[in-house]
């Protein structure tokens, strides 16, 4: 097991910065999620950590021990991959057997440790068969027993789940996180999908534009979002964010006016709510007063949407709540449940 440190690490290619100055602590035994889109830092950083990346600042710690300048194979991390990363020609036990072999450990202890490692991802009965006989959730199950058999002090998984299909990820979160609290080891898990972000992590770093916006547990990141950049990305759907002014302690945007929200007069906000936050209730009578845009229902609930002028609210209605498009429509707030951001800088006021 080990904890890690990340003190100002940096990596820039000549003016391109693609990780600027993190300073992050991941603790022994945490599962740690970096959350964010594409180019933001998240896999640079992941693959710093790695030794597979050399910083060009700052300075990585493992249990206290600095190994920048440690090679990748000696910092003892094992890496899950998006591609599986399977040979082809070996079976699967050869495939987990692999790691032991190039790192020197006695023979003798060869079959104990791969057996033990595919009981624990339920591949017992599959060892003798080749990867192309098994489906895709049973072949990354067989990339993470290989990364376990040599029982790592750190997993690094590099969104390993994004090849597989909506109903298969959803298994493979459960068994993923059901067998990291089994062998308590630190693990780093890289991706852009905040529902795996959500239901995996311990703590979430999410990362735009090289940098942390928010490091938090998944209820602190949903709850008390830092900036409109966290507050869109985190959710499904996303917060709706409208934008308008403050006037006495009462938010005005394109067909809103919601009381309550805040103190004093503020010209350039945003206001922010979560879908579920917000109820349908009579034309004329809501906090936005508008007509249907869409109507999606979902099996438990049925997604509404309004336009906001040229912006588009959407809140989560009853299952069965059915109504025209384009008749009139109001939409009431929780506005304990509001948020505000200061519409420049995209702060949390």
């Amino acid at each position: 097991m080990a904890s890690i440190s990340l003190n100002k690490i940096s990596k820039a290619w000549g003016p391109v910065v693609g990780v600027d100055a993190i300073d992050l602590e991941i603790r022994d035994k945490e599962f740690m999620v970096f959350l964010g889109p594409s180019g933001c830092g998240k896999t640079t950083t992941m693959r710093m950590i790695a030794g597979l990346e050399d910083p060009t600042g700052g300075e990585i710690l493992i249990d206290g021990d600095t190994v920048n300048d440690v090679d990748a194979r000696d910092r003892d991390v094992a890496m899950v991959f998006q591609s599986y990363a399977l040979y082809p020609n070996m079976t699967i036990y050869e495939n987990i057997r692999f790691p032991l072999r190039m790192r020197g450990v006695p023979k003798d202890r060869h079959d104990q440790l791969v057996r033990e490692a595919a009981a624990i991802v339920e591949l017992g009965d599959l060892l003798d068969r080749k990867p192309r006989a098994l489906s895709g959730g049973q072949r990354q199950r067989a990339a993470l027993a290989r990364a376990v058999v040599r029982h790592p002090r750190v997993f690094l998984m590099d969104e390993p789940l994004s090849n597989l299909d909506a109903k298969l990820r959803l298994t493979m979160r459960a068994q993923l996180k059901h067998i990291q609290r089994r062998l308590e080891t630190t693990t780093i898990y890289v991706t852009h999908d905040q529902i795996e972000a959500m239901t995996l992590a311990d703590r979430i770093a999410i990362m735009s534009k090289g940098k942390i916006q928010q490091l938090g547990t998944p209820d602190e990141v949903y709850n008390n979002p830092a900036n409109v950049f966290v507050a869109g990305f985190i959710g499904s759907p996303p917060m709706n964010l409208l934008k308008g002014d403050l006037e006495n302690g009462t938010f005005f945007g394109p067909s809103t006016r919601v009381e309550g929200v805040g103190k004093g007069s503020r010209a350039g906000v945003i206001l922010g709510i979560r879908p579920e936050d917000i109820s349908v209730s009579q034309p004329g009578h809501g906090n936005l007063n508008s007509s249907l845009y869409s109507l999606e229902p979902t099996g438990d609930q049925t997604l509404v949407s309004a336009l906001a002028g040229d912006q588009m609210v959407v809140a989560k209605g009853a299952r069965s709540f059915r109504q025209e498009l384009e008749t009139p429509i109001g939409l009431t707030f929780d506005t304990s449940r509001c948020y505000l951001f200061d519409a420049a800088s995209g702060a949390r006021i």
